[in-house]
């Protein structure tokens, strides 16, 4: 897909989703439009470029993806995360960029190694900063999974397909 056919897409759907939202068919909020567009446009990096091989664009979108995710998360759920939180979710969004790296492009093994860094410094800042625990997260997790569970499995079957070529 081109850059001017994939800007007029994005165009259509803001066009589209705010009209609808304002004649009052759609009841969603200019947040969560946002949030959908950022999800459509790093998939579609991560995708059109994870083809063609590009490492930047790859890693761009993955984090385009998760800022979209994250920003639809907390509009729709209440997330008792305090301002302290920014590094732990940066290093988690990193990580995970960094991982759909590794996985979409033949990159080298450095690219997983300091994927799993990120992914579990982040994660190991994000539990010692917050007063969840077990319980508590999974109570605020399955909220989340029962919200998003088929975007997940669309997600997971996209990336065994990707694998496999």
């Amino acid at each position: 897909m081109r850059l001017n056919q994939f800007a007029l897409i994005i165009i259509l759907f803001l066009v589209i989703s705010i009209s609808l939202s304002l004649i009052g068919i759609l009841s969603v909020s200019i947040i969560d439009i946002l949030s959908y567009l950022l999800i459509v446009v790093g998939m579609a990096l991560v995708y059109g470029e994870g083809i063609r091989q590009k490492g930047l664009s790859v890693f761009v979108g993955s984090v385009i993806f998760l800022m979209g995710v994250y920003f639809l998360i907390s509009e729709n759920f209440i997330l008792n995360i305090n301002d302290g939180m920014s590094i732990p979710i940066i290093l988690i969004f990193s990580g995970s960029g960094l991982l759909v790296l590794h996985i979409m492009t033949s990159t080298r093994i450095i690219f997983l190694i300091i994927s799993i860094v990120c992914l579990s410094s982040g994660i190991t800042l994000f539990i010692m900063n917050s007063r969840w625990n077990l319980r508590t997260f999974s109570h605020s997790v399955m909220p989340v999974f029962n919200y998003l569970w088929p975007t997940i499995i669309i997600l997971a079957f996209l990336v065994f397909l990707m694998r496999k070529k």
